[in-house]
């Protein structure tokens, strides 16, 4: 009878060590947010500005429920201030995670921490984690500057419905952000991409106005985009106080977003990361 070998102990961790990795990581994004100084006095300042152009383009046009809003109960003020709430979390997710790696890249700590017994879905985990956490916070100041400085009235979220909703969210943008993060490996360049790609997804995903308002054939390939059904889902659980089973439609679309990205962006990364290894390219000096 064989001794248990020390090394495959060491190989594989336990759960919670993996996890105590986790809150070293998210403890380190946050003291790194701490050290800029008066992130909270800018980011609250950004909302602010953000919110207060909208606002005054919606007195300009008389604050009037058109059609297109009639479906969502909600004015055009009020139908931004969520649309661009939501939009933090693609932000975050998409364009956030490869500037994290981006960065680990460039100062060649990536290719350090993965040299640990830090497992690379830990490391995957951290950074989604973390990235939620950031935008959560965004939209939390989104809501709070536009009930308190704008009076939006938030009193009729179905909270029931809003929670499933976020979690599909935050699976599928952070699983296009692990795709985006892989491509920025293999290629090096990747912000550029992000920052197009949710540009356009939020141009025809009903972000800053319905979709009803565009062209036919457009709305027709809006429906094709992960963001259409959730600002549509947001917004009615939000305004309208849609429960669960009135969100079907949107759900099973997210849920079928969710079920092809996760395994496509983790088989990206995973062929990135295994690319990057063989020519020597974690680190960039």
């Amino acid at each position: 009878m064989t001794a248990p070998s020390i090394l495959s102990v060491e190989v594989t961790p336990s759960l919670g060590s993996e996890v105590r990795r986790i809150r070293a990581y998210l403890r380190k994004e946050w003291l790194l947010q701490l050290s800029y100084g008066f992130p909270l006095l800018s980011a609250t300042f950004g909302v602010f500005t953000t919110l207060a152009t909208y606002f005054f383009i919606d007195r300009l046009f008389g604050r009037q429920l058109t059609p297109e809003l009639a479906p969502f109960a909600a004015p055009y003020f009020a139908y931004a201030v969520v649309g661009n709430a939501f939009l933090a979390y693609v932000g975050t997710a998409i364009g956030g995670l490869s500037r994290r790696v981006g960065v680990e890249q460039s100062l060649g700590t990536l290719e350090v921490l993965l040299a640990t017994p830090t497992r690379l879905w830990v490391l995957i985990l951290a950074i989604a984690v973390w990235n939620t956490i950031y935008a959560s916070a965004e939209v939390v100041l989104f809501f709070l500057v536009g009930g308190v400085g704008f009076g939006v009235d938030w009193g009729r979220i179905n909270w029931s419905a809003l929670g499933p909703v976020l979690g599909l969210v935050v699976v599928v943008f952070n699983s296009l952000g692990l795709a985006e993060a892989g491509c920025l490996i293999l290629f090096k360049r990747g912000v550029v991409g992000a920052w197009a790609l949710n540009g356009m997804c939020a141009l025809l995903g009903g972000v800053f106005f319905p979709v009803a308002v565009l062209p036919d054939w457009v709305q027709w390939v809006a429906e094709l985009n992960p963001i259409t059904h959730a600002v549509r889902s947001l917004q009615l659980a939000i305004f309208q106080g849609v429960p669960l089973r009135g969100l079907g439609k949107e759900l099973a679309a997210l849920t079928l977003f969710a079920v092809l990205l996760v395994p496509l962006s983790l088989g990206t990364w995973r062929w990135a990361f295994r690319r990057a290894r063989l020519d020597g390219s974690l680190s960039l000096h």
